[in-house]
């Protein structure tokens, strides 16, 4: 009777648990798209007040050039123009002098500059009619601290737009006041930051000016009645954001959830039946301890041979990894702790790109395997549609936070070696920073400098910092999990950090392609006889070959650049550089690549970027090469900034740009091509 009552049991149960589960799944999916969007407007946030304190920089450039230049107006228009083209989304930047500063000039006298074109800047002195001394932003600033004043939104009568100012007090030598400098820009990127800013393609975003005046929103939002709406207020020009998203969402999420789990729990309850009758039928073979231990051994013997093809283990890897490639030679070990244990590795290589993962997963057991199953398999189906580390390591940390209710976690070290140039950029979620190995005679080793990051699982929103390195010939990398530094031996002495990196350092570059068997041999020498207290886990990877400089072929197109700026960051990246000094090389070249495209009638262009030593230090070396007529930048005049911009030379601006940039600039004419080579100095 039991049994046959066992159905109807089942259908009650299931009908509860679905309607539990739709509750739970529909506050759960709300819950997610609020965090969602609170996360995308902080990001929106800091994105808008990013630029409007980028602004004030740019007008306190301004102010601060003025005790030693301010009566030299010819430098100062030069001054004002080498801001805007500084800060691109600026529209108008100017000095507005106290009344009757310039005793010949009359009460008024400003030096203006406004940005007529992406390519052309206007100079020029406002009109006398001009009352600037009335301005909101003129007053606002005179009667403003050391902060300046931020003006309300107003309509621009040349541009038809609004436009928002930031004016600050500018000070002479004996701290009197001289005037006021000021800087004007548009909303036109307002709009491509709330387009960021949306959770969703079909979400709408609006910014609203002081006031609540409607100043730009991404669409038509007819149907705010059906939609999540959230709003945050952005300090300092009293905007607020406004983002809603149609409620779909979270029936699109509660459908895929309550599926799924209808599905396990149809599976489960079948399962269950037919496990319950079971054990009515056969109770007595069930209960017997023996039986239960043979059926768990036998499942951890499976368990651990699953495990082992998944990480590359077991008689196919007789045949030495490293002799696969003819460019780079990989080695890995795995040690568990128990018959399967958490830690976990795997490489795969793309053309020219190598990338690989080590992890370590929170936990012993049956759960960690499984976990590290998991990691492994989604590094495996990530890195073949992903390029950079940063997106594969967020992508993974996503599906693995999205149900964790065990709260497990896995720490991984992500990398991408590019194989010609020995680029290695890479992402940290928790884990020990590798160490590098050269091939020298002295030993040595290097630790790659990392930021910690949190582990995977935590949070599935979490931004990961990417960072890189180097690898010459001959270099290794060597990654490791903690089982290997805080083995003990019976002394319950700790192998350590120092200890580690010495073996490393003794063993790799002697060792060759057998790196991995002497570091193992060494640590079992160290460990002795003691009993091992967790998964031990070593991966080598050796560049074999000269590196060679990053070489970019582009043709004639402005759409190459992305291609060719994202290389370059790369590079920088992994070469040094800071960011700071990137960004700015980064738009300098651009400069250069734009000028060719638009007036040299070349129909290639070839991009080589090196780093290399010098007497200083290091040196960051870009040649730009193309078949355009001949043209020496540098021996061009320095542009003479009062002229219009018809009556300029072509590309004026752009060369002072990377005279400014560069600390060295080189040009030659060789086989019918251009070749300019600009040296910055790291």
């Amino acid at each position: 009777m039991r049994i046959k009552s066992l159905p109807i049991a089942s259908a009650v149960f299931l009908v509860i648990a679905m309607t539990i589960q739709f509750v739970l799944s529909y506050q759960r999916s709300k819950a997610d798209i609020m965090e969602r969007i609170d996360s995308k407007m902080e990001l929106a946030q800091k994105d808008v007040i990013y630029e409007l304190h980028d602004m004030c920089d740019a007008v306190s450039d301004i102010a601060s050039y003025l005790p030693q230049n301010g009566k030299d107006t010819v430098a100062l228009y030069n001054h004002i123009e080498t801001v805007l083209w500084r800060f691109p989304y600026l529209y108008s930047c100017y000095f507005c002098y106290t009344p009757n500063y310039f005793p010949n000039q009359g009460k008024h006298y400003a030096v203006c500059a406004f940005r007529a074109s992406q390519d052309s800047i206007i100079s020029y002195q406002l009109e006398t009619k001009f009352d600037y001394f009335e301005r909101d932003w003129y007053k606002g600033a005179m009667l403003s601290g050391e902060n300046g004043y931020w003006s309300r939104s107003y309509n621009d009568i040349d541009t038809d737009s609004l436009i928002f100012t930031y004016s600050l007090k500018a000070y002479d030598d004996d701290h009197n006041v001289m005037g006021v400098a000021g800087a004007d820009f548009t909303l036109s990127w307002a709009k491509q930051v709330l387009l960021e800013a949306r959770p969703y393609e079909d979400a709408e975003c609006q910014l609203y000016g002081p006031g609540g005046t409607l100043i730009v929103q991404t669409g038509e939002a007819d149907n705010w009645d059906k939609m999540i709406v959230s709003e945050k207020a952005l300090s300092p020009a009293e905007m607020m954001l406004v983002i809603a998203v149609p409620n779909h969402h979270i029936w699109d999420g509660m459908i895929r959830v309550s599926l799924i789990t209808f599905i396990v729990l149809v599976i489960g309850i079948l399962v269950a039946g037919l496990l319950i009758r079971r054990l009515w039928q056969d109770q007595t073979e069930y209960v017997r301890a023996e039986t239960e231990n043979k059926v768990l051994e036998k499942e951890l013997r499976i368990a651990s041979s699953i495990q082992k093809g998944i990480l590359r283990i077991g008689e196919r890897e007789k045949v030495k990894v490293e002799d696969r490639w003819s460019d780079i030679e990989v080695q890995a070990a795995l040690e568990p702790m128990r018959e399967i244990g958490g830690d976990l590795y795997d490489f795969y290589r793309k053309d020219d790109d190598f990338y690989f993962i080590i992890g370590d997963v929170s936990g012993k057991s049956v759960p960690a395997a499984m976990f590290m199953s998991a990691t492994v398999n989604l590094f495996r189906s990530t890195v073949r549609r992903l390029q950079s580390p940063k997106s594969i390591m967020e992508d993974i940390n996503a599906v693995l936070s999205d149900n964790n209710p065990s709260l497990m976690f896995v720490t991984a070290f992500i990398g991408r070696l590019h194989i010609p140039t020995g680029e290695v950029l890479y992402c940290n979620a928790g884990h020990l920073p590798p160490i590098k190995v050269p091939s020298g005679e002295v030993p040595s080793t290097k630790e790659l400098d990392v930021i910690p990051n949190i582990p995977l699982g935590y949070d599935g929103k979490y931004r990961f910092e990417e960072q890189g390195t180097m690898l010459g010939k001959n270099e290794t990398l060597a990654l490791y999990t903690d089982g290997i530094t805080e083995a003990r031996n019976e002394k319950r002495e700790m192998l350590g950090v120092q200890r580690w990196r010495q073996m490393a350092a003794e063993t790799i570059p002697l060792a060759g392609s057998d790196s991995i068997s002497a570091i193992r041999q060494a640590c079992v020498r160290f460990i002795g006889r003691a009993e091992q207290t967790d998964d031990m886990t070593i991966m080598t990877i050796r560049l074999t070959h000269d590196v060679q400089p990053l070489t970019l072929h582009l043709e004639n197109r402005l759409d190459q650049l992305p291609v060719f700026r994202n290389a370059l960051h790369n590079y920088g990246l992994c070469a040094g550089v800071d960011k700071r000094t990137l960004k700015r090389l980064e738009v300098a070249l651009e400069e250069a690549v734009v000028n060719i495209i638009n007036y040299s009638q070349a129909t290639a262009i070839e991009l080589k970027v090196e780093s290399q030593k010098s007497n200083a230090g290091r040196q960051f070396c870009i040649q730009i090469s193309d078949n355009g007529t001949i043209f020496d930048p540098t021996a061009q005049k320095e542009v003479d900034t009062a002229q219009n911009a018809e009556e300029r030379q072509i590309g004026g601006l752009g060369i002072a740009l990377l005279r400014q940039m560069a600390d060295e600039l080189h040009y030659r004419r060789l086989d019918n091509k251009n070749e300019l080579t600009i040296i910055k100095n790291i």
